[in-house]
C-alpha cells in the first residue's frame, strides 16, 4: 500500500494480491537502504534498517520485518526505526491495526519530518476525519519539500492532494459543504502533475456526487485520453511482432502497458458504467483487467453488470456465475485488493467466503438479467 498510490502503477517492494513486488509508495518504502552493505550486515541501528529494508526489497518479508522490529526494540526512541517499520507493516503486513499503532508511534517521534507515515495513516485509520487530518499533515511536509527544492515533490503533492479530496468527499455530510476545497486542492494537484490522469478521475467522482454527470463524463474521458495514450505510445510501431509474443503471459503484458494502477483502471470502470450510456468503454477497460488478473471477482462482477446493459444475457449469467464463484471462495475484491492477510490461496481466493450482502447483491443481478432475457425473449 503505497501512501496514496490509487493512479500510479505500482512497481517492486510492496503488497498487491498475488504480486507482492509490484507496488511501492511513491519513495517511500525502503529510503535510506544502503544496498552495499548487505543483508545482515551487523546489529546497528542504521545496519538494521538497512538489512530490513534491503530484506523487503527481495521479498523476504518475515525477515525484513524481523529487522525492523529489532531496530525498534535497540533503540525504542529512533523516529527512523519506527518511520520504517511502520511502512513496512503498511505495505507488508497482516494486520492494519499494527501498522496503525506503530506509524502513531513514529509520528510522535517525528512530526515534522517524513510525510509517509501521515499519508499512510490517512489511508488506514478508519476515523475518516482522522485520516483527513493525517492527510492534510502529509500534504503540508510534501509542500515543504516543494518549497526547499526537492524535484520529486510535485508527483507527491498531486497524490497527497487528490487523497485528501476524495477524503473530504467520503467524509462529507453534504458535498457543497466541501466541493469548493476539493475543487482547489484538484487544480493544484493537477498544476503539480500535469501528467497525471488521477486529478481528472477525482473530479469525475466530485462532479457525480454534485450531480453534474455530463461534466463529470467529460472529465472522465479527459482522464482515459490521458493514461489510455501510454499504451498507444508504447505499442505505436510493434506491428511487426505479430506472433513473438503469443505465448508470453497476457498478464505481464497488460501489467506493462499503462502507468496507472488496477485499481485505478476499475474504479474508471465503475464511474464509466454508471455514466456513460454506452458500456463499450467501460467493457474495454474490464477486459483488460481481466487479462490483467483473472481472478478478482469485482471485475467478473461489474462485467456481468455490462454484458446486462448491452443485452447479452447468456454471457451476463457466465459472467455473474464467475464472479459467485471467487466471491465463494474469497476471491480479491475491490477492484484487486488480497484478503486482509494480504495473501490469496491457489484458486485465488482467501478463504473468507460469501457474505450476506454479497450473496443478496448477486441474487438480485441474476434475478434482473433473467428477466430481463425472458422479456426480450418474448417469454
Amino acid at each position: 500500500m503505497p501512501p496514496h498510490g490509487s493512479a500510479k502503477k505500482k512497481k517492486k517492494g510492496g503488497r498487491d494480491g498475488k504480486d507482492r513486488g509490484k507496488r511501492s509508495g511513491r519513495g517511500a518504502s525502503h529510503r535510506g537502504a544502503d544496498h552495499s552493505r548487505g543483508v545482515g550486515g551487523g546489529s546497528s541501528l542504521e545496519n538494521l534498517i538497512d538489512s530490513g529494508n534491503e530484506h523487503l526489497a527481495m521479498d523476504r518479508v518475515r525477515e525484513g520485518l524481523a529487522d525492523l522490529r529489532r531496530a525498534c526494540a535497540l533503540v525504542p526512541d529512533s523516529a527512523d526505526a519506527w518511520d520504517a517499520y511502520g511502512i513496512a507493516l503498511a505495505e507488508f503486513g497482516p494486520n492494519p491495526d499494527d501498522a496503525v499503532k506503530v506509524l502513531k508511534r513514529a509520528a510522535q517521534l517525528s512530526p515534522d519530518l517524513g510525510y509517509e507515515k501521515f499519508m499512510y495513516l490517512g489511508q488506514l485509520l478508519d476515523d475518516g476525519e482522522a485520516a483527513a487530518t493525517c492527510t492534510r499533515r502529509g500534504l503540508a511536509l510534501i509542500e515543504y519539500q516543494a518549497a526547499h527544492g526537492d524535484e520529486d515533490a510535485s508527483e507527491r503533492m498531486c497524490g497527497a492532494c487528490c487523497a485528501l479530496a476524495e477524503q473530504l468527499m467520503a467524509i462529507a455530510d453534504d458535498v457543497d459543504d466541501v466541493a469548493d476545497e476539493c475543487d482547489a486542492l484538484l487544480r493544484r494537484a493537477a498544476e503539480a502533475d500535469r501528467a497525471s490522469a488521477e486529478p481528472l478521475q477525482v473530479l469525475a467522482s466530485l462532479r457525480v456526487l454534485q450531480g453534474r454527470s455530463d461534466e463529470a463524463l467529460e472529465a472522465l474521458r479527459q482522464s482515459m485520453a490521458i493514461w489510455r495514450s501510454v499504451r498507444k505510445s508504447t505499442t505505436a510501431g510493434n506491428d511487426d511482432d505479430d506472433t513473438a509474443g503469443d505465448d508470453e503471459d497476457r498478464a505481464t503484458e497488460f501489467q506493462g502497458e499503462y502507468d496507472v494502477s488496477f485499481e485505478f483502471r476499475f474504479e474508471c470502470a465503475k464511474l464509466l458504467l454508471e455514466l456513460d450510456e454506452s458500456t463499450d468503454a467501460a467493457m474495454d477497460v474490464l477486459e483488460e483487467l481481466l487479462e490483467e488478473r483473472d481472478d478478482v471477482a469485482d471485475v467478473w462482477h461489474l462485467l456481468a453488470l455490462a454484458n446486462h446493459g448491452c443485452c447479452e444475457f447468456d454471457r451476463a449469467l457466465e459472467m455473474l456465475d464467475r464472479a459467485e464463484s471467487l466471491y465463494a471462495r474469497g476471491g480479491a475484491g475491490d477492484g484487486g485488493g488480497p484478503g486482509e492477510d494480504g495473501e490469496t490461496d491457489a484458486d485465488g481466493g482467501n478463504g473468507t467466503g460469501l457474505a450476506d450482502g454479497v450473496k443478496a447483491d448477486l441474487a438480485e443481478l441474476r434475478s434482473a438479467i433473467e428477466e430481463s432475457k425472458a422479456s426480450w425473449n418474448g417469454e
